[in-house]
């Protein structure tokens, strides 16, 4: 069940699987999420899954729980303020984090590119979770609002540059307790970051098939990758750094990334949209 809960939503950039905070935050509903592994909505957007597989989830996931607000998993009743908070003095607790600060901002500045470009500066693990994970879907949110696929291209180019890095997890990084070896707990932490930068690239080349870019050859890349490492963090990011990136420059080259991205400056639909 945990796979639907909010712990696996896109929109909860504070947390996925072992990794993140104790406590969630749901940016859609722009609640504190004290219990998320309990909580869900209709909105859900499973991590989890690629952008065809999440979208059609969601579908399904809404004839259960209502889109219009934070539900129990269990009994698809609204949740009450002890499982989730839009308090201030909760919100002001949240913002002691630099990544929350982020996150519980997003959507309140003039565009959610610009929370987005705070959390691609920000250093660590959990920055690029929260980075990923609502761009993800930013990126879904644009494209049901008949936006270009191109409306994630500043993120796709950003996760490009991180494919050949090794994540930035630390010991305080982890959330949950397990009864795996620590070593191997970092391990598999480390290997799932990895393919959510994958599945972020793969979700914008599903988006791209309608506009038959190149790009849209990439959709495969996250599932490649997933069957090239073996669980190991170690074979995957050696994979991302040869072939996942070769294969993404010869989808699009910086030349036309820039001529992409001079295009998408004078498109009035750039940033107002997810």
């Amino acid at each position: 069940m945990l796979l639907l809960s909010c712990v696996n939503c896109s929109s909860n950039g504070l947390q996925y699987d072992t990794v993140g905070m104790s406590v969630g935050y749901c940016a859609e509903h722009k609640r504190v999420l004290n219990t998320p592994s309990v909580l869900t909505c209709g909105r859900l957007l499973r991590k989890d899954l690629l952008a065809p597989s999440a979208r059609r989830e969601r579908e399904q996931h809404e004839k259960r729980y209502s889109p219009a607000g934070v539900c129990h998993l269990e009994s698809a009743r609204p949740a009450n303020g002890t499982t989730s908070s839009d308090s201030r003095g909760d919100l002001d607790l949240l913002r002691s984090d630099p990544v929350a600060t982020v996150v519980v901002d997003y959507g309140r500045l003039p565009t959610k590119i610009v929370s987005l470009a705070q959390l691609n500066m920000l250093p660590g693990a959990r920055a690029e979770l929260a980075l990923v994970s609502l761009a993800r879907a930013y990126v879904a949110r644009c494209v049901d609002r008949q936006g270009p696929w191109t409306s994630g291209l500043h993120i796709l180019w950003w996760t490009r540059k991180r494919l050949p890095e090794e994540p930035h997890l630390e010991i305080n990084d982890i959330r949950v307790e397990t009864p795996l070896p620590l070593i191997r707990q970092m391990d598999l932490a480390k290997w799932a970051l990895l393919i959510l930068r994958l599945a972020l690239i793969a979700d914008v080349a599903y988006y791209a098939r309608s506009a038959r870019h190149p790009i849209a050859k990439l959709q495969s890349l996250a599932e490649d990758g997933a069957v090239a490492s073996d669980f190991s963090w170690r074979k995957l990011l050696r994979w991302m750094s040869s072939t996942g990136t070769r294969r993404f420059d010869d989808a699009l080259p910086e030349a036309e990334y820039e001529r992409l991205s001079d295009s998408l400056h004078k498109d009035p639909f750039d940033g107002k949209a997810g």
